[in-house]
């Protein structure tokens, strides 16, 4: 059976502390690193809003936008 994706970002609650989930693709269940907005690029990226992702796919996205991702720290 298929793992179904998340359609919404979810948060895991530890020690009684709310903490942001990683959204790639809706399969990533790590703490969440960064927020990072797509919407802020321009041409075909404009329609995509924004994201948490965990420190792993903040780099692998990084290096696909080619370092001009914008985003902002996550605050805990």
């Amino acid at each position: 059976m298929a793992k179904e994706k998340r359609v919404s970002p979810l948060f895991k609650i530890v020690n009684k502390k709310r903490f942001s989930v990683c959204d790639y693709h809706g399969i990533c269940g790590n703490k969440a690193y960064k927020e990072v907005y797509q919407s802020l690029l321009k041409g075909k990226y404009k329609k995509n809003g924004w994201s948490y992702l965990c420190r792993k796919h903040f780099l692998q996205e990084q290096k696909r936008y080619k370092g001009k991702l914008p985003y902002a720290n996550v605050e805990y």
